[in-house]
């Protein structure tokens, strides 16, 4: 979607997020499986981070679950940042 497109072209993410309704790992036939979320990011976010590096990643972290965003990504949501 557009509102997750920077000018530059470029749509950020957050991999590993830990996921609030879903189990970190679990066990399949063919051995274990760890699930990875992949949280979108809006441009200011985006940018927040890459001005900001790992620092920026754990406000941004911190910020996200306070406003009980979670690992889903939504559209429609106002930036943390």
């Amino acid at each position: 979607p557009e509102s997750l497109v920077t000018k530059e072209g470029r749509v950020g993410v957050l991999l590993g997020m830990e996921p609030i309704t879903l189990p970190r790992n679990f066990t399949m036939p063919a051995g274990g499986v760890r699930l990875v979320t992949i949280k979108a990011l809006l441009p200011t976010e985006l940018a927040y981070l890459l001005e900001h590096g790992k620092k920026g990643r754990d406000e941004l972290l911190r910020q996200l679950d306070q406003a009980d965003h979670g690992h889903l990504s939504r559209v429609g949501r106002s930036p943390v940042m």
